[in-house]
């Protein structure tokens, strides 16, 4: 009789415990949302803030100014009463990689460089740090620093995305898993420093000229999705200022992802694009700075092992930007369009549960930082125009929209990392494919890449006032 009534009691359990089961996953899970995103509200909102945004441009012509500067951010490390406030730290994450490294010093010395263009007393800010991303706190940091003074949708953030840096800086458990424990005194560190940076830039501020080119580099650059036969977006853009005293900078934008260097090193390191800036620095070149272009489906290649590899890529690139700088016709007379609108993104839809399903968007935002307004930016600079977006775009993508704007004459530089982050953006096709890119980094259904193109589409087509 015992037996029995121990075992009814058992199967009374185990019964419980299987009804609380499939209700939690039930309740945490969700089925991916198919829906064509142009019915959906999100996009109907979007669309009119942009058509706001449009009539809000900002709209200069005449003589150009610009001004350069550069700071150092990399981290010091003190193992006794670190001063934070100077960039001390007693121990800081690298981020990039989830099973990222503790830094025990430098291998290269990290930057932030920005150039502030002002055009008939319109002035825009470009910014890029050797970071992985820009996190949004240290924007929003840098915009309470900077108000009255400057807005931040005047601010073109960017981001070199070495995996071997500063981290530590972003909240929640994605957050942590890719660079460690937020510490809000590494965000506080970086918006002083940012800040000063912007300042100095503007304080720099003299007659300039400008002029934009590209360069193809289809040997330092991949598909890592499908490998050989996919599409590659293999351009190596180049912006260029350069004042009247003879002081040149150059922003270079490359689509291959800076991850020459991996887990195994414990070093901060600009990885390939610190190679790239720290050559053209030696060809004559006063500043020298790095976008990440469409890296949302690029990886890198090259020659070498380690550190090697980082050399050869970057100055390489280097190589081949000095033979298009060479070349270069300059203009005094700038015509600028600035523009810059909000967006809003359909329901997080992250973390692969099986084809059909992913965790639920409430489970899954407990693991995500809150993300405040998200911006899309878009920048004309006589015939370059610069798309600015807060994703990893996939250079799939990128390839389509740089050959309309190049048919219609013009430049184009597409970057990522502007200040928030959306994770990878890559073509519906490869959504339920089993690799990185969609399966854990998508975060948004299979609709978000043909949605995202279709606004970065809406803000080329006002910037150059045609329809592409």
């Amino acid at each position: 009789m015992k037996t029995r009534r121990w075992q009814r009691r058992m199967l009374r359990v185990l019964g419980t415990l299987a009804v609380v089961l499939g209700l939690l996953f039930y309740f945490s899970t969700q089925t991916i949302e198919t829906d064509p995103y142009f019915e959906a509200p999100y996009y109907k909102n979007t669309v009119a803030k942009m058509d706001v945004a449009f009539e809000k441009k900002i709209e200069a012509n005449g003589e150009l100014l610009a001004g350069f500067a550069s700071i150092n951010i990399t981290p010091q490390f003190v193992e006794v009463s670190p001063d934070a406030s100077n960039g001390e730290f007693n121990a800081i994450k690298m981020a990039g990689f989830g099973d990222g490294q503790i830094a025990v010093g430098a291998h290269d010395s990290l930057f932030a460089k920005a150039i502030a263009v002002d055009v008939d007393g319109n002035e825009l800010i470009f910014l890029s740090a050797d970071m992985v991303v820009i996190p949004e706190l240290v924007v929003l940091k840098v915009e309470a620093n900077l108000k009255g003074e400057i807005s931040r949708k005047q601010i073109v953030f960017g981001a070199t995305h070495t995996h071997a840096s500063i981290g530590n800086c972003i909240p929640g458990f994605v957050g942590k898993s890719f660079g460690g424990d937020f510490e809000p005194k590494v965000v506080e560190w970086l918006g002083e420093k940012f800040t000063k940076l912007i300042l100095d830039a503007r304080k720099d501020k003299k007659h300039a000229k400008f002029s934009s080119g590209y360069i193809r580099a289809p040997n330092l650059i991949r598909n890592r999705i499908i490998g050989e036969t996919g599409r590659l977006n293999d351009k190596l853009n180049l912006v260029t200022f350069a004042q009247q005293n003879g002081k040149k900078a150059v922003i270079g934008i490359f689509g291959a992802h800076a991850t020459t260097i991996g887990p195994w090193n414990d070093t901060f390191s600009g990885d390939y694009p610190g190679y790239f800036q720290r050559s053209l620095e030696t060809k004559g070149i006063d500043l020298a700075m790095f976008f990440a272009g469409t890296v949302g489906s690029h990886s890198n290649k090259g020659e070498g092992e380690n550190f090697e590899k980082s050399r050869y890529i970057g100055e390489t690139l280097a190589d081949s930007a000095e033979v298009v700088i060479n070349k270069m016709h300059y203009d005094s007379v700038m015509t600028m369009t600035a523009i810059t609108t909000e967006i809003e993104i359909p329901k997080l839809q992250a973390f692969y549960v099986s084809d059909r399903l992913r965790l639920a968007t409430w489970a899954g935002g407990q693991l995500m930082a809150e993300m405040k307004s998200i911006y899309l930016q878009g920048v004309q600079l006589n015939d370059l125009v610069w798309i600015a977006m807060p994703y990893e775009l996939s250079g799939e993508y990128g390839i389509d929209l740089k050959n309309a704007l190049e048919v219609g004459g013009y430049n184009s530089a597409l970057t990522s990392f502007n200040g928030q982050y959306l994770g990878y953006i890559v073509p519906q096709k490869y959504y339920y494919y089993d690799n990185y890119e969609p399966r854990l980094m998508g975060w948004y259904g299979p609709s978000m890449g043909d949605y995202l193109m279709e606004l970065n589409f809406r803000l080329a087509n006002e910037l150059t006032d045609s329809r592409l």
